[in-house]
């Protein structure tokens, strides 16, 4: 008897374990918000078949086919906040024909903003709308992101239809397709954007969301808060800076270091490919990129320093002595990449 109440309670539990499944695997076919698992979701689309279902913790899975005008939908957190720091993986299962795209989408309200940190797109650059206004790009998490903002009339929204901006920074390079994976902190978005007059207004949802337009495609990804991988982060020091130097040589081997206040902060060996070279520190006072081993055929570009992922352009600085112009090494007045000679550009003060 003992033995068969044990095969009684083994078929019991195994019963429960799959009405858990069954329920943490709810199937969306029709438009919805809600929570699952400790997470906000949303799904919508306008027509067709495309589905979307709600996995354990922060993992969803979607499909749809060409018979689906447009679908949106993904897991996050609502309301949102512009200091998130958001972890994803998973698998992006579209090819370059499809237009599609990965991003962390979300809304504010006063003023109303639909905005999308798209992290990966198919056949259709989403930010490539007409008569848009492009603000430049920044660096965050190890890209380089261009920024742009779109204007909507008449179309739908959180509040019904409305007429509103989006914002979108697009990751360069994009991530590619297949296994894919992550980091992405917003603060670093919203700053720029703000520095540009791209305001957000009060957060509602935001979520990690993947997005199909006459397409055909699947996707299978987990979402977590998670820890900056390039850019300021909720961990480091009060008054910690991340420096982005952008930088690469002509002949491979140039050596450039970063100064604040005088005092050296790296030093970096280059190649010939542009690379993105990070440091952090505290120290506040006056920045700048030297180049200490001029010889021979080797030049220096600095494309630009970010500062907590707020560009500074090289040629938009007025201090550079490393410039051969007007037949001196330093004989210009800045407004260059290049460093031709040992010498230094000016980034102002941090």
């Amino acid at each position: 008897m003992k033995s068969t109440g044990k095969k009684i309670l083994t078929a019991m539990i195994g019963a429960a374990a799959l009405a858990v499944t069954a329920v943490s695997a709810q199937t969306l076919t029709s438009n919805s918000t809600g929570t699952n698992n400790g997470f906000y979701y949303t799904f919508w689309k306008d027509s067709g078949s495309a589905s979307m279902s709600l996995q354990a913790g922060g993992r969803y899975t979607s499909q749809w086919t060409s018979n689906t005008n447009n679908w949106v939908g993904g897991k996050g957190w609502n309301p949102g906040t512009s200091s998130r720091v958001v972890s994803y993986s998973g698998n992006y299962g579209v090819t370059s024909s499809q237009n599609s795209y990965i991003a962390f989408y979300g809304w504010t309200r006063s003023p109303l903003i639909e905005y999308y940190i798209i992290e990966s797109y198919g056949s259709y650059n989403p930010a490539s709308c007409s008569g848009g206004t492009d603000y430049g790009s920044f660096t965050s998490d190890g890209a380089t992101y261009n920024v742009r903002r779109c204007l909507r009339t008449q179309q739908p929204s959180i509040d019904g239809t409305q007429t509103f901006y989006q914002y979108f920074s697009v990751r360069n390079p994009k991530k590619g397709f297949g296994n894919i994976s992550g980091t992405i902190t917003f603060a670093n978005h919203a700053n720029f954007w703000a520095s540009k007059g791209l305001n957000l207004g009060n957060h509602d949802y935001q979520v990690l969301a993947t997005e199909g337009y006459q397409s055909t495609g699947n996707s299978d990804i987990t979402v977590s808060q998670g820890t900056s991988g390039g850019g300021s982060s909720s961990s480091a020091p009060s008054g910690s800076k991340t420096i982005v130097v952008r930088a690469r040589g002509t002949a491979g081997g140039e050596s450039i270091s970063l100064k604040v206040n005088n005092t050296v902060v790296r030093t970096w060996t280059l190649t010939t490919t542009m690379t993105n070279y990070t440091a952090t520190t505290s120290l506040s006072g006056g920045s700048l990129v030297e180049y200490t081993n001029d010889s021979g055929n080797r030049d220096v570009q600095v494309d630009y320093i970010s500062v907590n992922g707020s560009v500074r352009q090289s040629e938009a600085q007025s201090y550079n002595t490393g410039v051969y112009q007007n037949g001196a090494c330093g004989g210009g007045s800045g407004g260059s990449e290049w460093m031709h000679c040992n010498g230094a550009i000016g980034y102002g003060n941090l």
